[in-house]
C-alpha cells in the first residue's frame, strides 16, 4: 500500500519497466527521481511525504556484548559496521558494544581480532540488546584485516601475525614481547630487560593486566612475558594517543585483557620447554553462568638450565586465576588473581649477581549494562611488588697488581598500590559518545637502607626499614567522541587530578584531543594531543647495570614529572594485504630525575631527596611500520628515528646530552614463510643503535659522552602442528636465540672507582649468546 498526496507530487508522467525482476525500490526511486519527497516505510505502508514535511527518522540502540560462540568469550575492540550506512563502532576492551540504528532491517558485519567476520541480519523496531555470537570456524588461514575503518583512538593492536613472529625462551608464541617489533620500542640490556618507548626511561611505561598495574611484568630479565599465550584476549599499546582515562605514565600505556573462561566446555593447554613447564584450564563450574580459568607455569630444576650458562641459576613460576559469573543479563562479576616470583643468581669472573622480584594482584570488576545506551565498570585493584638486588664484582688493583673482590651492594624495596575506579560510557546520539569516570588510588612504598657487606644479604631482618611514602591520587576524566559524517572523527577531554605526598599537594590537568579523518577507502590521517603527569619515579645509578630499582614519590623538592606530547599520524591500508603507518612526534619533558654524582639514594635514608637530581628533557622522532602478505609469505618492518637528550644541572655543565636511551636508528624485521599448511618458519633480526653512555673520564670525577656499539640479534624459529584426533592438537617449536652468536655488550668496560662514592660499575658482559630451545605443547 502507497499513500501520497498529489499536492506534492507530479504524476502525469509515464514510465515503462524492463521485463525481468525488479525491486519496489528501485521502480520508486526511478519513478520519483526529481520529486520533492521522500520515501519513508511506516507501519507496513509506503508513505510519500513532501520535502518540507520530512521528519529525521526515528534512531534506536542496538547493544550487548559480542562473544566467541560456545565460549562465550567477549571480543575485545571487535568492529561492528552497517552495511548499508557504512556507519562503524568498536567494542571496548569488555566486548561491550553500541549502535544507533534507524528503524527497519540492518546487515551487520562483525569483525573480531582473529576470528572469522560474520553479517548479522537486525531487524530493529526498538531500543534492543542483543549479543552478536561469531563462530570460531576453521578455515584456511587467511589475513582478516579490518578495513580502513575510522580511529577511535591511536592505539595500536598487536597483529596476531606479530605474536606468531616471535617466541620466546619457552618455544611458545608470547604476545606482550612482540610489542618489540613495534617501532619506537626496544628493550634495555638484558640486565633490566624492560620496555623502552620513544627513548624514554622504563619506568615512564605502564602495564596494565586487566586494568591492575604490574610494576615488573617479566621473567628471565625480561626474556618472557607474565602472560603466556593461552590467557590473552586483547593487547592495546598507547604512545601516539593517549585516552582520556590513562594517567601516570609519559612514555606509553600498555593494556593486556586475560580471558574469561569458557562457559560452554572444558578445555586445556600444555607446554613443556627446556626451561619450564605450563598448564592452563579452563571451563564452566555453571554451564553458560560461572566460568573459571587457571593456568600456571614453572621453570625446571636447575641441571636442566645449565645448557644456556653454567653460571646461570635461576627459579621462576607465575600462577593465573579468573572466575567470571553473569549474575543476570546486565551484570556480570569476574575476579582476577596473578602471583609470580623469580630468582636469579648468576657468577661469573667479572660480576656476581643475586636478584628477587615478584608481583602479587588482585582484580574484582563488576560490568553493569544501566540501559539501551549506557555502560559502566567499576573496579577495585590491589597490586604488590618486591625486588632484591645485590652485586659484588672483581676488580684489578693497580698499586698491589692483584685481583680484587669488592664489597656487596645489596639493595632492596617494595611498593604496594590500592585502587578503586569507575568508568562510563554513554550514547546520547548516533554520532556522539560520552565517557568519563573517577578513581582514587593510595600508594606505599616501602624502602631500606643500602647495605655494602661482605656478603649477599637475602634476609629482609638484614635491613633497616625506612620511613614508608604513602601518597595518595583522586582523579577525574571526561572525552566526548563527535562523528561528523563518515570521515571525520574528534575526541576532545580532559584529565584532572589530585596528589597528595605528606603536606604537599599538586593539583594537575591535562587535556587531551585525538582527530581522524578519513581521506578515502585506504588511507587515514590523525592528531593527537595529550599533557601528561607521573607522580611515581623509578630512579637507578646511572652506572649500576642491575635491575636495583628503588621507587620514590613525588615531593616538593621532586617535582611531578610532566609532559606534552603532539603526534601526527598517516596509514594506508589496501586490499591487496599492503599496510602502512607512518608517525611523527614531538615531546617535551619537566621534572625529569636522575641521581646526583654519589648516586645511592637511600645509603644514608634521610637525605634520599638530595641524591637525585632534576631536569628537563626533549624526545622527536619519526616511525615507520610496513606490512605485506605474499601467497606464503608474510612480512613485517618497522623503523624508528628517534632523538632524546636531557638537561640536568651538574651534569655536562648544565647543557643538553644525549640521554642514555637514545637509540638513533631502531629496526626490526620480522618473516614468516608457511611452505607447507602445519609448518611456519619464522625469522626476526633487530638492530638498534647503541646507548649515549655519560662515563667518567680519566680523573674519575667528571664524565664524557660516549655512543656504545650497536646492538643487533637475529631469532630463527620452527613450528609444526598436528593433530592426532579432533579434540586434540599438538604443536612442536624449535628455535635459536641470538643465531649468528652476534657479541652485543649491554653495559660499559669501566673501572671501580672508590667505594667511598658507593657507585658501583659493572664490566661489559651479557647473559645469552647462541642459545637453543625446543617446546612442546597440546590443546584440547
Amino acid at each position: 500500500m502507497i499513500e501520497y498526496s498529489t499536492n506534492h507530487l507530479n504524476t502525469d508522467s509515464i514510465f515503462s519497466i524492463t521485463e525481468g525482476g525488479a525491486t519496489l525500490e528501485a521502480v520508486l526511486h526511478r519513478l520519483l527521481d526529481g520529486q520533492k519527497v521522500t520515501i519513508e516505510e511506516i507501519h507496513n505502508k509506503i508513505i510519500l511525504l513532501p520535502v518540507a514535511g520530512k521528519k529525521a527518522p526515528d534512531k534506536y540502540s542496538l547493544y550487548g556484548y559480542i562473544m566467541e560462540e560456545g565460549s562465550q568469550e567477549p571480543l575485545a575492540y571487535a568492529t561492528v559496521k552497517d552495511l548499508e550506512t557504512s556507519q562503524v563502532t568498536q567494542a571496548n576492551r569488555f566486548g561491550y558494544y553500541n549502535i544507533m540504528l534507524t528503524q527497519g532491517k540492518h546487515y551487520l558485519e562483525v569483525k573480531p581480532a582473529n576470528l572469522p567476520p560474520k553479517i548479522f541480519i537486525i531487524a530493529l523496531e526498538s531500543a534492543v540488546k542483543k549479543n552478536l555470537v561469531v563462530a570460531a570456524i576453521k578455515l584456511p588461514e587467511t589475513k582478516i584485516e579490518a578495513g580502513n575503518i575510522l580511529q577511535q583512538d591511536g592505539g595500536s593492536r598487536v597483529d596476531k601475525y606479530q605474536t606468531d613472529a616471535y617466541n620466546n625462551f619457552l618455544g611458545e608464541a608470547d604476545p606482550v614481547r612482540s610489542l618489540y617489533l613495534m617501532p619506537g620500542n626496544i628493550e634495555t640490556q638484558e640486565t633490566t630487560g624492560k620496555l623502552v618507548v620513544r627513548g624514554g626511561d622504563p619506568d615512564q611505561s605502564i602495564f596494565l593486566l586487566d586494568g591492575n598495574q604490574v610494576f615488573n611484568p617479566s621473567h628471565l630479565l625480561g626474556e618472557i612475558s607474565i602472560v603466556n599465550s593461552t590467557l590473552v584476549k586483547s593487547i592495546r599499546q598507547y604512545k601516539n594517543d593517549f585516552p582520556s582515562r590513562f594517567d601516570g605514565a609519559i612514555s606509553s600505556v600498555t593494556e593486556v585483557n586475560t580471558r574469561d573462561g569458557n562457559m560452554e566446555k572444558w578445555t586445556a593447554e600444555g607446554n613443556a620447554g627446556l626451561l619450564a613447564g605450563a598448564i592452563s584450564l579452563e571451563g564452566p563450574l555453571i554451564k553458560n553462568t560461572t566460568a573459571m580459568m587457571f593456568s600456571m607455569r614453572h621453570s625446571w630444576s636447575n641441571p636442566l638450565l645449565n645448557i644456556i650458562d653454567d653460571n646461570y641459576r635461576l627459579r621462576f613460576y607465575d600462577i593465573h586465576f579468573k572466575l567470571t559469573h553473569l549474575i543476570n543479563a546486565n551484570n556480570k562479576l569476574m575476579f582476577t588473581g596473578y602471583l609470580g616470583k623469580d630468582r636469579l643468581n648468576l657468577h661469573n669472573p667479572d660480576v656476581q649477581y643475586i636478584q628477587r622480584w615478584g608481583n602479587r594482584l588482585g582484580t574484582l570488576n563488576w560490568l553493569h549494562l544501566l540501559g539501551s545506551r549506557s555502560f559502566v565498570s567499576t573496579t577495585l585493584n590491589a597490586s604488590n611488588y618486591s625486588n632484591l638486588a645485590g652485586v659484588k664484582f672483581t676488580w684489578f688493583n693497580d698499586s698491589t697488581q692483584q685481583m680484587e673482590e669488592s664489597d656487596v651492594f645489596n639493595n632492596k624495596g617494595s611498593i604496594e598500590k590500592l585502587e578503586a575506579k569507575t568508568q562510563f560510557e554513554f550514547n546520547s546520539l548516533p554520532n556522539v559518545r560520552f565517557r568519563f569516570g573517577s578513581r582514587y588510588a593510595h600508594t606505599t612504598i616501602r624502602p631500606f637502607t643500602t647495605q655494602i657487606s661482605l656478603d649477599f644479604l637475602e634476609e629482609t631482618g638484614d635491613y633497616q626499614p625506612i620511613r614508608p611514602f604513602r601518597f595518595e591520587e583522586l582523579s577525574a576524566y571526561f572525552e566526548n567522541e563527535w562523528r561528523i559524517g563518515s570521515n571525520l572523527l574528534i575526541r576532545p577531554g580532559f584529565h584532572l587530578t589530585y596528589y597528595k605526598f605528606r603536606d604537599y599537594t599538586h593539583p594537575s590537568l591535562q587535556p587531551r584531543l585525538f582527530a581522524a579523518y578519513r581521506i578515502n577507502q585506504k588511507q587515514q590521517l590523525t592528531l593527537s594531543y595529550a599533557q601528561m603527569a607521573q607522580y611515581l619515579h623509578q630512579v637507578s645509578s646511572p652506572l649500576l647495570d642491575i635491575n636495583s630499582e628503588f621507587w620514590v614519590p613525588s615531593t616538593k623538592l621532586l617535582r611531578p614529572v610532566e609532559s606534552i606530547m603532539i603526534n601526527a599520524g598517516y596509514n594506508l591500508n589496501d586490499k591487496n594485504g599492503f599496510y602502512l603507518s607512518a608517525d611523527a612526534y614531538y615531546k617535551v619533558m619537566r621534572n625529569l630525575t636522575n641521581f646526583a654524582e654519589k648516586g645511592n639514594i637511600f645509603y644514608n635514608g634521610d637525605l634520599w631527596e638530595q641524591d637525585i637530581l632534576a631536569g628537563n628533557g626533549c624526545s622527536y622522532g619519526l616511525e615507520l611500520l610496513s606490512r605485506k602478505q605474499v601467497n606464503k609469505w608474510q612480512l613485517q618492518l618497522s623503523y624508528a628515528l628517534t632523538y632524546s637528550d636531557r638537561q640536568f644541572p651538574g651534569i655536562n655543565d648544565g647543557k643538553r646530552y644525549p640521554f642514555r636511551y637514545d637509540r638513533r636508528h631502531n629496526l626490526n624485521v620480522a618473516i614468516t614463510y608457511s611452505p607447507l599448511k602445519n609448518l611456519d618458519l619464522n625469522a626476526v633480526w633487530y638492530f638498534s643503535s647503541g646507548d649515549a653512555r655519560m662515563l667518567p673520564d680519566s680523573t674519575e670525577t667528571t664524565y664524557q659522552f660516549k655512543r656504545l656499539k650497536p646492538y643487533h640479534r637475529l631469532n630463527l624459529n620452527a613450528s609444526y602442528t598436528f593433530q592426532t584426533d579432533k579434540q586434540l592438537s599438538h604443536k612442536i617449536s624449535a628455535g635459536l636465540y641470538n643465531a649468528y652468536q652476534a657479541r652485543n655488550k649491554y653495559s660499559p668496560d669501566l673501572a671501580i672507582p672508590d667505594n667511598s662514592s658507593y657507585n658501583a660499575v659493572v664490566p661489559g658482559s651479557r647473559l645469552f649468546d647462541l642459545t637453543f630451545y625446543l617446546s612442546y605443547s597440546f590443546k584440547f
